[in-house]
């Protein structure tokens, strides 16, 4: 059974600058992993490679995989534009130097995404935070907007991946000096007082044990009928781990009548 628990990034009293140290930490261990190269096999699904494709990104913390997960998929061939958002929008993001990528100054909720923030949806590595409820209505605002949303996790409850949670201590101090820019905060808090290696385990040791599996993936959209709308759910194996994390894509059936076939439309 999927427990709740609690992420210190979640909660809302919990210091901005702390969240955004363990967000900018995130942001740059995904340049270690194969998942930005993942992910944007699965995204160039749903994108058009005749236009300009517009992302509204879900969750996004300092940025996350977003920049990673964009240069992929240029060199695939699809343009694309970013609006970052989040419910705690982070005021000290750097500047990007990217004009294709720009963060929404004010909070978005997953559940309820602004009219004005138009096309494809995603959420790297965020789904798990939400509970079921709440989970199922940010799929349920993608359909009735009939908008695709691509869902990924760089998690899974099971017992490896739980384990090998035991190693993130060691991987901040490894890989705190690669955040760009690097403050003051996060030297003082992951090697003179060690906060943030026991914080960012224990986020992450709970996000191993929130993420949803695919079966209840299965469950959530069955609650989500639409004949003009699919959903695809599976897992993604990345190279040197030994379980797949789950994934979940929804798109609209391009044409589609009640008295014609269905033409399947990824954007």
């Amino acid at each position: 059974m999927r427990p709740q628990l609690f992420e210190f990034e979640d909660q809302s009293w919990f210091p901005s600058s702390l969240r955004h140290a363990m967000t900018s930490y995130l942001a740059a261990a995904y340049k270690i992993t194969p998942f930005p190269k993942l992910w944007a096999d699965r995204i160039s699904n749903v994108l058009r490679p005749d236009r300009l494709n517009e992302i509204v990104d879900l969750g996004s913390g300092a940025g996350g995989p977003i920049a990673l997960v964009t240069g992929e998929l240029k060199r695939r061939g699809f343009d694309t534009t970013v609006t970052l958002t989040d419910l705690y929008p982070d005021t000290q993001c750097p500047r990007r130097t990217d004009p294709a990528i720009r963060y929404w100054p004010q909070p978005v909720d997953a559940a309820a995404v602004p009219p004005e923030l138009t096309g494809i949806r995603t959420l790297f590595a965020a789904f798990h935070h939400f509970r079921p409820v709440q989970a199922r209505r940010i799929l349920q605002d993608a359909l009735q907007a009939r908008r695709s949303i691509c869902v990924f996790e760089a998690t899974s409850r099971s017992p490896l991946p739980i384990a090998s949670t035991l190693l993130i201590p060691l991987l901040v101090l490894l890989l705190m000096p690669r955040v760009r820019p690097l403050s003051w905060q996060q030297i003082l808090f992951t090697y003179l007082v060690p906060i943030l290696p026991l914080l960012i385990f224990w986020d992450g040791f709970v996000s191993q044990l929130r993420t949803y599996s695919t079966a209840e993936l299965i469950e959530m959209t069955s609650h989500l009928p639409a004949p003009d709308y699919r959903w695809e759910i599976g897992t993604i194996q990345a190279p040197g781990l030994p379980v797949g994390v789950p994934y979940l894509i929804g798109y609209v059936l391009e044409g589609y009548t009640s008295s014609q076939p269905k033409k399947e439309a990824l954007w």
